[in-house]
């Protein structure tokens, strides 16, 4: 199921479980990122650059925020250490990875080498 999470004043981030996920992987069509977000201090200031960042490259790439309620299962599906962790996805595999807190800039320039690169 993809939801709208109101993270913030104007803010309407996308989430994306299991389901939804696998549909977006297969589908392969749009470049995806998906955030790894644990709802603890950096939370709202994370979410807030990878709202930021969607709404800069909508024309590129959809972002999304895993939900919460899967977050553990899909963390160790994709092997994911520690949060925040960004996954971009393109033609149905993962492409990239970054990993720790981001601020807009770094995210940014994750997106554009990333698919520029592939």
């Amino acid at each position: 199921m993809i939801g709208f999470g109101e993270i913030g004043a104007a803010q309407m981030l996308k989430t994306i479980g299991p389901q939804a996920f696998d549909r977006e992987l297969q589908g392969g069509l749009t470049p995806f990122l998906v955030a790894f977000l644990k709802r603890n201090e950096r939370f709202k200031s994370q979410s807030k650059i990878l709202d930021d960042a969607s709404k800069a490259h909508a024309d590129k790439v959809q972002c999304y925020l895993y939900n919460s309620d899967y977050l553990d299962t899909a963390m160790q599906r994709f092997m994911v250490k520690g949060t925040p962790t960004f996954l971009l996805f393109n033609e149905g595999r993962e492409v990239d990875r970054l990993i720790g807190e981001s601020d807009l800039e770094t995210l940014d320039e994750f997106i554009s080498n990333s698919l520029d690169d592939h």
